[in-house]
């Protein structure tokens, strides 16, 4: 055999090999570069810490409709995306038309449906997102939901307004898909027996006696809660969070280096968050319309420490101006400056082992429709939940909302705006006049 012919089916071979090679690690090790705004083709941090967490065998099945391809592609694209995350998700799709004996076992009579199982329990998804399916799954094969009671009657965000401005419906709705049974109880001064969060968020008036012995009593004996507080705050509400170990600042945070365009100021960034509470922290920060900051104080069967710090450009105005004439200089000798604690989260000695956690934040506007959806408010206030709920939470962040809109929205700080303005505009401006000056030079006195 010549030479010549020989080599060339030795390389054809080595060429051939290294090509399996590559396809089998591509195989066992898939990565795609997701340069879609929603990021459509990639899972949120929080789908992937729960899916990392499971200890049962989880199946997913989906109903499409052989008459629309696109619908069932997108339905592939999206479990796909579950079973290569975790070897225990198993999921599989049915043209609901042409698998009349599944559809009815699982009672599913339209399409685009999805359906989570752990042997005998299930859920049915009629909406599939992947914050719908995760929820789904948590609640499945996770953690139990936790009973939830939100305080009305003093002033209160509204829990069931999902379009006014100042409702908290789709804070509602965002805990209810994070594994939180949340129920509306007028007055606290009879909280139910099964109460395992209680979410006072808001509060304009005192809160009666009995309502402030009641919730006390909820958290010493093992219960959680969680507190938003706007300033100033009723002091029947700062007297029960002093009780655990949070006296209010019941002053106004200012953040003018680190305001947001437009703003007026008062949007207080949460610069850092406590890495030993939040190991993995969402990639964007909280920003808290009008916050108050917080102090911890030392206490018999309490065990205080600061949840989310402002960045050091901020500071405290201890008379509230912002709030009445508008003044936002500071006062040396009278303002406190940042960094400033604006959460915190208590550890109460409950005997026999058990432990009551209150979370407070010093700002309750964050939840609400109008600021729930910026920047990193809705990871945060899933975030607080957990937090006084659950020993282990889910910090990580979860799965953006759905837009309709093409565009995806930006949000600057004032002095990245500037940076942008440089680099983008008058550096290359400049740029270009020295060029023409230069070129113009030389042919003059060519």
């Amino acid at each position: 055999m010549r030479r010549g012919p020989l080599l060339l089916a030795v390389q054809t071979a080595l060429v051939a090999g290294i090509l399996a090679c590559v396809v089998l690690i591509a195989h066992r090790h898939p990565w795609r570069l997701d340069l879609t705004p929603e990021k459509r083709f990639t899972l949120a941090p929080h789908t992937r810490e729960v899916l990392a967490r499971l200890r049962d065998d989880v199946t997913v099945t989906g109903f499409y409709s052989g008459q629309d391809p696109a619908m069932r592609q997108d339905l592939a694209d999206l479990l796909a995306l579950y079973e290569d995350a975790s070897s225990r998700v198993h999921a599989r799709l049915l043209d609901l038309d042409r698998s009349p004996g599944a559809a009815e076992r699982l009672r599913v009579h339209t399409y685009n449906v999805v359906v989570v199982e752990v042997g005998e329990r299930r859920e049915r998804v009629d909406l599939t997102t992947e914050e719908r399916i995760t929820s789904a799954i948590l609640r499945v094969a996770g953690t139990p939901p936790v009973p939830t009671y939100v305080v009305r009657g003093h002033g209160e965000c509204d829990p069931r307004d999902d379009e006014g401005r100042g409702g908290s419906g789709q804070g509602a709705e965002a805990l209810a898909a994070d594994g939180f049974d949340l129920r509306v109880v007028e007055g606290a001064a009879a909280l139910p027996d099964d109460a395992g969060l209680v979410i006072v968020a808001g509060p304009t008036r005192d809160l009666a006696p009995s309502e402030v012995a009641a919730i006390d009593a909820h958290v010493r004996r093992g219960g959680s809660l969680l507190a938003l507080v706007d300033p100033p705050t009723p002091p029947s509400v700062a007297r029960l969070l002093r009780g655990f170990g949070v006296e209010l600042g019941n002053d106004v945070v200012v953040d003018e280096q680190g305001r947001l365009l437009g703003t007026d100021g008062l949007a207080a960034r949460i610069a850092f968050l406590n890495q030993s509470l939040v190991p993995q922290a969402p990639e964007v920060n909280a920003i808290l319309p009008i916050a108050q900051s917080l102090r911890l104080l030392e206490g018999e069967g309490v065990r205080a420490e600061y949840l989310g710090v402002t960045a050091e450009s901020t500071w405290a105005d201890v008379d509230r101006r912002p709030l009445g004439n508008g003044e936002t200089h500071f006062r040396p000798d009278v303002d406190r400056r940042g960094p400033l604690p604006v959460a915190a989260l208590t550890r109460v000695d409950a005997g026999q082992g058990r432990e009551g956690r209150v979370v407070v934040v010093g700002d309750a506007d964050f939840g609400t429709n109008l600021h729930l959806g910026v920047l990193g408010n809705r990871d945060f206030l899933l975030v607080a939940a957990e937090l006084a709920t659950r020993a282990d939470a889910y910090t990580a962040a979860r799965p953006p909302v759905p837009s309709t809109s093409t565009f995806s929205s930006l949000a600057l700080t004032a002095r990245e705006a500037r940076l942008v303005l440089w680099l983008a505009a008058i550096i290359p401006a400049l740029v270009c006049a020295g060029v023409a000056a230069a070129t113009a030079r030389r042919r003059r006195f060519a």
